[in-house]
């Protein structure tokens, strides 16, 4: 992990880590080529929290930069706040906020937007479901609205659900959605359900395509944390939250 192996050489380089000399660290040892990709890492490490930076006024116009591991382990911010900054339609707060540790797969994935290093998607939605699983927060029709109408990074989102012990769950949400936008009936409203249906099977022929549905069906997955809830979910629940998301229904 390239995020890892920057943390390591700034901590090597302990007061003489500057960008300059972090640079030229890194690409003798082959770690990254462009400059730009380390001051991407920097940063990220930075609002992760792993890293802390100075700067040092050495007379030129861009003030020297000087980095010091600051914690082994990252943190990002996740919750109903962020799942609306990647594009949530729902009403929700945009204060429903709060600080997690990760691991540096979760850091890489994340995106720094108004000073916040925000989660991944597929990062916000397995906490979400585990969140409900555990404290009853009924925000399971969220993660089902996302799952069932943006492509997600497939093997990415089972992977940390399988971490969380929530990967049965989220393979039964999909197959459950796959399930009911096969038919071409349905008892709720022809527009509503239809609009879902194309947009599911859409983003479902696209994971056929590059392989991944097999991760859904060949895999079983781990854990039997949020299966209750996924199975709890009728047609209508799955196929409203699901329109609400795409703006079919208010």
């Amino acid at each position: 992990m390239k995020a890892e192996e920057v943390t390591r050489l700034v901590k090597k380089l302990g007061k003489s880590a500057s960008f300059r000399n972090v640079w030229k660290e890194a690409a003798r040892a082959g770690i990254l080529t462009h400059n730009k990709t380390l001051r991407a890492y920097l940063d990220l490490l930075v609002g992760g929290g792993v890293l802390s930076v100075r700067t040092q006024d050495v007379g030129s116009v861009y003030p020297k930069q000087i980095y010091l591991v600051k914690s082994e382990k990252p943190r990002v911010w996740i919750g109903l706040g962020v799942l609306r900054r990647h594009g949530l339609n729902w009403d929700v707060p945009d204060t429903d906020i709060r600080v997690v540790p990760t691991d540096f797969g979760g850091l890489v994935r994340s995106e720094l937007t108004d000073q916040i290093l925000m989660a991944s998607l597929e990062d916000c939605l397995v906490d979400e479901l585990y969140r409900d699983a555990k404290k009853k927060t009924g925000t399971v029709s969220l993660v089902a609205a996302m799952v069932s109408t943006r492509r997600l990074d497939l093997p990415y989102l089972l992977k940390r659900a399988d971490q969380r012990r929530l990967g049965r769950a989220f393979r039964l949400l999909f197959n459950r959605m796959l399930e009911i936008t096969s038919s071409s009936k349905t008892n709720l409203d022809a527009s509503l359900f239809f609009a879902v249906r194309a947009r599911f099977l859409g983003i479902t022929r696209q994971y056929v395509r590059s392989g991944f549905w097999r991760l859904v069906d060949d895999e079983k997955g781990t854990g039997t944390i949020g299966l209750g809830i996924i199975d709890g979910l009728r047609e209508s629940d799955l196929i409203l939250a699901a329109a609400k998301q795409l703006g079919e229904t208010g």
